[in-house]
């Protein structure tokens, strides 16, 4: 029994590293994973991101709404998360944060998903690992996720969070819409 024991923690151990040296290997080269470098895309910066919510909130604000609204990576980072004052409590704000991370993990809208299970329909999705120590956090399958993009790739994703789904979806809408205006 004792044997056994040992026997099932090597496997498992050598396993381990047998994925973690995998991974390793096919990791994008140039450092810690942040940031632009050679061979990694272009990301999320904070002056995009703070246009975003600025456009998103003031969308809000016009329609008497409140929100959470939360930006982030490709690499499953924050770049920005704010909470409208008048928000009443603190779970829209794990619903913006579930939602862009959402977007992260499927590479597509998060209405799009909802869509599917409402009417019972498989998603064709490509999904996305997180990078290797950045798997944490809930996903959060309703409208309000999408995928921020410049010149054809993804670069992050915003979700939102504190009205009605399809409301959520017109804020994260009118965020991504500010990144085109000049």
């Amino acid at each position: 029994m004792r044997r056994s024991f040992f026997a099932i923690a090597a496997l498992a151990i050598a396993a381990g590293l047998a994925i973690t040296q995998s991974i390793a290997q096919n990791a994008p080269q140039g450092g810690g994973g942040r940031g632009d470098g050679p061979g990694r895309p272009k990301t999320m910066d904070l002056a995009s991101a703070k246009k975003m919510v600025a456009a998103a909130e003031a969308a809000a604000a016009a329609a008497n709404d409140h929100i959470a609204i939360c930006v982030m990576d490709t690499n499953g980072d924050v770049v920005l998360a704010e909470r409208m004052d008048t928000l009443p409590d603190s779970i829209p704000i794990s619903t913006a944060q579930g939602k862009a991370r959402a977007v992260l993990m499927f590479s597509m809208p998060t209405g799009q998903i909802a869509d599917a299970m409402r009417e019972k329909k498989p998603v064709s999705a490509t999904l996305t690992a997180p990078p290797v120590g950045r798997g944490g956090g809930e996903i959060t399958l309703m409208r309000g996720g999408l995928p921020i993009m410049k010149d054809g790739k993804m670069i992050g994703s915003i979700g939102v969070g504190g009205s009605s789904s399809e409301n959520d979806e017109k804020f994260a809408q009118i965020g991504t819409d500010a990144l085109k205006a000049k």
